[in-house]
């Protein structure tokens, strides 16, 4: 299972959303791209992304991290 992870890009320490997630957004990626904006604005010191690591500290660049494929955020 752990080489289907590191395919997918969802492997610890650079992972991103897996692929099945990234799917279910498909054709509504500018509304995900609002709500990950949302979390932005709200300024988080530390976070927990589902199922992964815990940040204890710069919780806004992790954000940018986890959702660049995304696209862009301010």
């Amino acid at each position: 299972m752990r080489w289907l992870i590191k395919l997918a890009g969802s492997a610890d320490p650079d992972g991103k959303a897996p692929l099945d997630l990234r799917l279910t957004l498909w054709g509504r990626k500018d509304q995900a791209h609002q709500c990950v904006e949302q979390m932005l604005q709200w300024q988080p010191e530390r976070i927990i992304l589902s199922h992964g690591r815990w940040y204890t500290s710069n919780g806004v660049a992790e954000l940018r991290r986890a959702f660049r494929w995304l696209g862009n955020f301010r």
